[in-house]
């Protein structure tokens, strides 16, 4: 008997398809980091001396202004260093007033003596020079003394928040001791590793170059916090330019302006220290098709429908993460590519389309 089927009628494959429609897609770049102030510096006593008050504002977490008194070091030896160099100065003052009108009348006698002008020893310059030395090196202990009186007061540099403060009133604190921590909460900034190859997708200012706030990337930060998702926006202000020798990750810098809502007083406090993730939004590409990344058959080759058989097709890959794949050059618009794993597959082999839908609606 004959066989009752017939090879020619054999089921083809039926395969899901999506339809190649070119159009413009802004790169998105994924990244994470930690935020940490601008500005932190370690607050150190330039003087010695017992602390004798420290500001209600010098606490872990107080805010505090730029020029405000943190803490006082007893002044009372300093005044009277100062008082000490002030005297020296008025003695050095008065003795060079008293050489100067030694040497005034020298000159007279020589002129009624001898009818010109006396030089040198005779016109008692080494002592005018001296004299003067001697004012000139008063008058900087005495401003170095001033300087000291004014350094028992420690003042704040900026506008910042305490981290952490380790005296109180009564310590003696000594020449150089640490004082306490402060950062500034103008601006954080968040240090966010990147593939060398995402950079090309970011329109990042050249080295040495500076740009606009509103010019430099946008970057949307996030973080969860008691199951609630919070949001910052920051800026691309610049890159680090060098690779990471353990990574080989570049690392650029976002700027996010009062993380602490001190001038706002509106939106999420991003605290120092706080982990986000970031989405850093980089440049538009016109004429791309943006695929689902399970259509990629290896790393630059799709399978696309043509009069019912599979076709390999050579694609150009600009960019692709676990989701998307960004295609530039390799599909025509209107073209049918599939999604649908196959085994064995054979370039030109005959399929049935399922379905269609576009590839980037």
């Amino acid at each position: 008997s004959k066989a009752a089927t017939n090879p020619s009628e054999r089921k083809l494959p039926s395969v899901r398809v999506v339809t190649s429609k070119p159009g413009s897609h802004t790169n998105q770049q994924q990244s994470q980091g930690t935020d940490l102030p601008s500005t932190s510096v370690q607050l150190v006593s330039e003087v010695s001396g017992r602390v004798v008050s420290v500001s209600d504002k010098f606490d872990a977490g107080q805010v505090f202004k730029k020029d405000d008194v943190l803490l006082t070091i007893d002044s009372r030896d300093y005044e009277l260093a100062l008082a000490q160099a002030e005297a020296t100065v008025a003695q050095a003052d008065l003795r060079l007033q008293m050489e100067e009108k030694e040497a005034a009348v020298v000159r007279r006698e020589w002129q009624l003596l001898n009818q010109g002008k006396p030089s040198g020893l005779q016109a008692r310059e080494p002592q005018l020079a001296q004299a003067r030395a001697a004012l000139a090196a008063a008058k900087a202990a005495k401003e170095a003394a001033q300087r000291n009186v004014e350094r028992c007061e420690v003042r704040a540099p900026f506008d910042g928040m305490v981290a952490k403060a380790v005296v109180r009133p009564g310590q003696f604190a000594s020449l150089a001791m640490p004082l306490g921590e402060i950062f500034s909460t103008d601006v954080a900034e968040v240090r966010l590793p990147l593939a060398t190859g995402d950079l090309d997708f970011i329109e990042l200012p050249a080295a040495g170059e500076t740009v606009a706030p509103d010019q430099a990337p946008r970057v949307t930060l996030t973080s969860e916090a008691g199951g609630q998702a919070l949001e910052w926006q920051g800026r691309v202000v610049r890159s680090e330019e060098t690779i990471d020798p353990v990574n080989r990750m570049v690392f650029v810098v976002t700027r996010v302006d009062d993380p602490y809502r001190l001038a706002k007083r509106t939106g999420a406090v991003l605290r120092r220290g706080t982990f986000v993730k970031a989405t850093i939004t980089g440049c538009t590409q016109d004429n791309i098709v943006s695929l689902a990344r399970t259509a990629l058959r290896g790393k630059d080759r799709v399978w696309v429908v043509q009069d019912g058989r599979l076709n390999f097709r050579e694609v150009n890959v600009v960019y692709a993460d676990k989701d998307t794949a960004i295609i530039s050059e390799g599909l025509q618009s209107g073209e049918q590519v599939i999604t649908s794993l196959l085994a064995g597959v054979i370039d030109g082999m005959g399929v049935e389309v399922q379905q269609s839908a576009p590839a980037n609606p």
